[in-house]
């Protein structure tokens, strides 16, 4: 039986060079051809490049090598960016039922499925610290990319709809995924830009293709009444597996091989319809040892944390800018406990995407949060003020506030807390508003014929 070619794909501001030695490591372990496919150098980095285009230049490098289109004829590995690539790819050319994606095993080296802290960085940190000061492109970046990149970007949100909540490449006996990442920042000058959580470059629960997603729907009536729905897994099992140690740019091997790194890849590679659920399993369970071995630590370095992205809209379809998410206890209380510990110690980075602040960002540090749930499992309320106010005086239209002393706020109990912060993984939420309309903003007055 002939072996399936292995495609490596590279992500952003990468070039296949980082990889040639995966390649020759691989043609020696399997005996497998290996097929770089080049997006060109500095491809990545030209601020007039979208995600879409080179989903588009991937499907053309495919037909040029005459690859064949056939399902399950080749396996690929990729890297940071290349994942989402690979995804828009799959999602554009191969949606159909019965245009399957020539790819039956993906490996997955540190993903930003969900996006990278580092998106929004800054042109010159990134470009300091990751093209260095002779870069003849230091501050060319990939503009529109690192756009699709950015924590809670409207792409990645759109994507996952469309191949992780809906029948997609990953589900029926279609393509099997091995997400791998590592869980140690940079060292020396570039550790300037880790976060606790990341490799670096991504966080660990934006790199995991498993995530699960919700509606918050507040009624329009007098109490506010909130209906949630219940959380939708995402459609497709995928592998995920965290390697202790590794930093965004070690996890390619461009700087060492050995078997701890190069031995899940091999297993990615080989795994089938037959042997993907146990694989799935192993990895859970490493995962688990991993996080037993943090969980005691004060350093946050290596917690888990959930990729938590909420979406406001009202309920007229528009997006909902101005507005704030806040975690409480008894607010009634002087020395509020929940408003003390969730905030300073649970709730980590925030960001709100540039482009349109209705997406934002909140990494939960679960590892904190669990910890906590062991000595004090006390509700945890979560409100919502946004604006504008429709009862503040001169306001014809608007929102009512979600919380203390107004509308109903969302109460989770101890398990609904384990049910809504998971570790490394990406919760979608999105939270529609009643808009308001006061009687003066329209009137209608009776027209008589004198």
């Amino acid at each position: 039986m002939t072996k399936k070619p292995v495609i490596i794909l590279h992500g952003w501001s990468d070039t296949s060079d980082s990889f040639r030695h995966l390649a020759a490591r691989l043609s020696e372990e399997t005996g497998r051809r290996t097929d770089h496919i080049w997006l060109g150098d500095y491809v990545s980095l030209d601020d007039d490049v979208r995600i879409s285009d080179l989903a588009a230049a991937l499907q053309r490098a495919w037909q040029s090598m005459s690859l064949s289109t056939e399902p399950h004829t080749q396996d690929v590995i990729l890297h940071s960016t290349g994942g989402l690539i690979l995804r828009a790819w799959m999602q554009i050319y191969y949606t159909e039922q019965s245009r399957k994606p020539p790819v039956e095993n993906v490996v997955m080296l540190a993903p930003a499925n969900f996006g990278s802290p580092l998106a929004h960085k800054g042109r010159s940190v990134i470009g300091r610290v990751f093209k260095g000061s002779s870069s003849n492109k230091l501050f060319e970046t990939g503009e529109k990319i690192l756009k699709g990149l950015e924590m809670a970007s409207p792409f990645s949100w759109r994507l996952a709809e469309r191949d992780r909540f809906s029948p997609n490449a990953f589900s029926d006996g279609g393509v099997y995924c091995t997400v791998i990442v590592g869980n140690e920042g940079y060292r020396g000058i570039r550790g300037m830009v880790n976060e606790n959580g990341s490799d670096g470059t991504v966080y660990v629960s934006t790199a995991n293709l498993n995530a699960a997603k919700l509606h918050i729907q507040v009624e329009r009536n007098d109490t506010g009444t909130i209906a949630i729905s219940n959380q939708q897994e995402s459609i497709g099992k995928t592998a995920f597996l965290i390697l202790d140690g590794y930093d965004h740019s070690e996890i390619t091997g461009n700087k060492k091989i050995d078997m701890k790194w190069l031995a899940p890849i091999l297993r990615g590679l080989e795994v089938s319809g037959n042997t993907f659920d146990g694989w799935c399993s192993e990895c859970l369970l490493s995962n688990q040892a991993i996080h037993e071995k943090y969980y005691r630590r004060r350093d946050k370095a290596q917690h888990a944390f959930q990729n938590t992205i909420f979406h406001v809209v009202d309920d007229h379809g528009y997006d909902v800018s101005d507005y704030a998410i806040e975690f409480y206890g008894d607010f009634e209380e002087e020395d509020d406990y929940w408003a003390n510990v969730f905030n300073k110690n649970i709730s980590g980075k925030t960001h709100v995407y540039s482009d349109n602040p209705s997406y934002r960002s909140f990494m939960i540090d679960v590892t904190s949060l669990q910890r906590e749930l062991e000595d004090d499992p006390q509700p945890l309320r979560v409100s919502l003020t946004a604006l504008p106010n429709v009862e503040e005086e001169g306001s014809l239209v608007g929102y009512r506030s979600v919380g203390v002393n107004e509308i109903g706020h969302l109460i989770l109990d101890v398990n609904a807390l384990k049910e809504f912060f998971q570790p490394n993984r990406s919760l979608l939420i999105t939270i529609t508003l009643p808009r308001y309309q006061k009687q003066e903003l329209l009137k209608l007055a009776q027209f008589t014929v004198l």
